[in-house]
């Protein structure tokens, strides 16, 4: 696609500006052309990253925190949905999915006492990306709602945040264990004698992760972490359809919310059945992808005729086309990554107004992300083509890990047409994705159109989200001979400020009045 004269002079003209203002080396770059480039005719704008599609679904239709999903419902919400380093519109990727029918409060066999809004019937992580746990709290999405988690790959931007999830889950309303689905070791070996074969699989990095919290965890072991209704209904292999057993790392006790149960799955394995709830419905298989190193994998969820796939981190494949094309109807939602073209993406990093040529700092950052690119990631036309070899065309695609703005999604989208005419126009059979967006998908004969929202408003100042705690808590690892937990158990108190002093002056009131 190319851009207009006019606007190829007005971008020299933004870029010779910046340089005349005394930019130190950069003085010596010389404006790159773009002519036979996918650059909109508009500028790149390095000062101002609006998302005008953000904007347009705020204003138009918000969705209201706590909304019960509808009997039918499937919902699928952005909690990250970047690359890094998270920024405050987007945090690191993670992907939040949850089915009906709305469980209300206080059903039998749920312990819960306390909440007003209920929960949905199954909820799935994918992914947990730096940044990400922020919008979990933000969008009322409680401890107790993430204990599944699904890993596409071992990437720090794509698990990060599980210290926070994992680490105070049990201190709030999850008082079971944190179950993780992931990838097994990648076979790869290194390249240094005597090229040691590493165990980098889901199973590894939960063991050498649970024993890294081991302060954390036995610190906060004088609280509540278990409850007696989940301990003598714990799901088994054959409920939840899983490929291994479900038996938790270390010595923690399989009910316990310190508990770490890996389920790793065969990375090569095309279709294998990751999760098979009979309870619940969610059926999630899994898939190869190809990013930076043998072991990434992609997931697709199924549930009451709804279907969804997530890639995770991946250079174009063929196997998320075959996958999106196996059902006899179009897939429902098809969620990719996407990143934006080298040159761009350097110029964004150095803060340039347009990709320049003629200094080595820039042209060093260019191949680099291009040899990022080019080991892990779907460039625009690639995304464009690849979509093109789906058919039918799935009813919704969201292009993800992208960081969003009106320029970026400008130019990502004329590289998908150039593939895909008839895509329509953004939101329409395309969206790029951004935090706090919500696609409501639902069942039916035939199926009602998709939802785009913004769940608003949310409060940059909320405390939490609402917890509900069971009320059949079993005494804690460090406790008191009645079975209350014992607070005192591991510290040294000697020098301890005390609350009052010998002489009776108190020094202030336990409740902190």
């Amino acid at each position: 696609m190319k851009i207009s004269r006019r606007a190829a002079l007005k971008t020299s003209g933004v870029a010779l500006g910046a340089l005349a203002m005394g930019r130190g080396a950069e003085r010596a770059f010389a404006q790159r052309s773009v002519e036979g480039s996918c650059y909109p005719d508009a500028n790149y704008a390095t000062d101002s990253q609006e998302y005008s599609y953000f904007n347009k679904l705020k204003n138009s239709a918000p969705l209201a925190l706590y909304t019960p999903l509808k009997n039918n419902e499937m919902r699928i919400s952005f909690m990250g949905s970047t690359i890094p380093m998270a920024r405050r519109a987007q945090a690191e990727m993670s992907i939040f999915v949850e089915v009906g029918p709305w469980v209300p409060s206080g059903q039998p066999g749920t312990s819960e006492t306390y909440d007003p809004y209920g929960r949905a019937t199954d909820s799935i992580m994918f992914d947990i990306g730096p940044g990400s746990s922020t919008n979990y709290t933000s969008m009322g999405i409680a401890f107790r709602k993430m204990d599944k988690l699904f890993l596409t790959h071992l990437h720090g931007d794509h698990m990060g945040d599980l210290p926070q999830v994992y680490c105070f889950g049990p201190s709030s309303d999850r008082k079971s264990p944190m179950y993780i689905w992931g990838p097994g070791p990648s076979g790869v070996r290194s390249p240094m004698p005597p090229r040691r074969l590493y165990d980098d699989g889901t199973r590894a990095f939960c063991q050498n992760f649970r024993e890294a919290m081991r302060w954390h965890t036995e610190s906060f072991s004088f609280q509540n972490t278990a409850y007696a209704s989940y301990r003598d209904n714990m799901p088994t292999q054959e409920i939840w359809g899983t490929p291994r057993r479900l038996k938790p790392v270390s010595d923690d006790l399989p009910y316990d919310g310190f508990a770490i149960i890996p389920i790793e799955l065969d990375w090569t394995e095309f279709g294998g059945v990751a999760y098979n709830n009979a309870q619940t419905g969610v059926k999630i298989t899994h898939f190869p992808v190809i990013h930076c190193r043998k072991g990434s994998i992609g997931y697709k969820l199924e549930w009451n005729g709804l279907s969804m796939i997530f890639t995770g981190d991946t250079k174009p494949e063929w196997d998320s086309v075959k996958l999106a094309c196996s059902g006899d109807k179009p897939l429902d939602v098809f969620i990719h990554e996407m990143i934006v073209p080298p040159d761009v993406w350097a110029m964004k990093f150095m803060g340039l107004p347009a990709p320049l040529d003629g200094n080595p700092s820039f042209d060093k950052a260019v191949a680099d992300v291009a040899m990022v690119q080019n080991s892990s990631h779907s460039p625009q036309g690639a995304f464009g083509y690849l979509l093109s070899q789906i058919n039918p065309l799935p009813r919704l695609t969201v292009a993800t890990h992208f960081p969003v703005s009106d320029d970026t999604v400008e130019c990502a989208l004329n590289s998908v047409k150039a593939h895909i005419s008839d895509i329509g126009n953004l939101g329409d059979k395309i969206v790029w994705s951004f935090d706090a967006m919500a696609i409501r998908v639902f069942a039916g004969d035939p199926k009602p159109a998709i939802q785009q929202q913004v769940v608003s408003p949310i409060s940059d100042f909320c405390f939490s989200p609402i917890s509900s705690t069971p009320t059949d808590l079993l005494p804690p690892k460090y406790h008191n001979a009645d079975g209350t937990g014992d607070a005192y158990a591991q510290i040294d108190r000697s020098t301890q400020i005390e609350q009052t002093n010998a002489n009776g002056t108190q020094n202030w009131c336990d409740s902190g009045y």
